[in-house]
């Protein structure tokens, strides 16, 4: 019998968002519980007793919790979908994680000011020069990508197959794609997101106004 899977978290926040498309990429069911878009809802006192970080999301596996959104990432693809989002190849698997690792670490501090500059902060409170800072700093993280998917001939992160190295890159590209940026050109990086909005998945919990 199948443990029940409950997940936590708004659809706004990216975190959620990795942790909803490994999901529906695997068909596996689950139960959805939404914070209703209030960004205080983490620090409910209820929610505190399922993750002290006070962060989203947070995934229940029967009576097994999971935190970290690319942990949790990496459970769906080993548990629903090994072969395909978990790569049996050890090389396709290490090349999935780099980039997974690669997105919290080299991505994740340059998007964040980025992103809370230009979409959560009202535009008379916004410190343009610090934005734009972050932001070249973005354009040369996604620069990086560009020359990965350029050398390597590849479709995907990891190789010619999605896989769960995808599902954290494609979900930060999303942002970086619908924010207000001067972008240089990345045929590569192109090409790569326009094969994410062929995914319905990605559709469905990717494509949104930014909030």
């Amino acid at each position: 019998m199948t443990a029940k899977i409950t997940l936590f978290g708004r659809a706004t926040s990216v975190n959620v968002q990795k942790a909803l498309w490994a999901l529906h990429e695997t068909k596996v069911e689950f139960e959805w519980k939404e914070s209703e878009s209030q960004i205080g809802w983490p620090n409910n006192p209820d929610y505190l007793k399922i993750n002290p970080n006070g962060r989203v999301p947070s995934l229940i596996v029967g009576d097994q919790i999971i935190r970290q959104s690319n942990v949790i990432v990496r459970y769906v693809a080993y548990s629903y979908a090994r072969g395909s989002l978990w790569p049996e190849d050890a090389l396709v698997r290490a090349h999935s994680d780099e980039w997974m690792d690669w997105q919290q670490t080299e991505l994740y501090q340059n998007i964040t000011p980025v992103f809370w500059g230009l979409v959560r902060t009202p535009m008379e409170k916004r410190d343009m020069k610090a934005i734009g800072e972050a932001a070249n700093k973005l354009n040369g993280n996604f620069k990086v990508l560009e020359g990965h998917l350029a050398e390597r001939k590849w479709k995907y992160v990891a190789g010619d197959s999605f896989t769960m190295g995808d599902i954290p890159v494609g979900a930060a590209l999303y942002r970086y794609m619908a924010m207000p940026l001067d972008r240089p050109s990345l045929p590569n990086v192109k090409a790569y997101y326009e094969r994410m909005l062929e995914r319905p998945a990605f559709q469905n919990d990717i494509v949104m106004p930014l909030s």
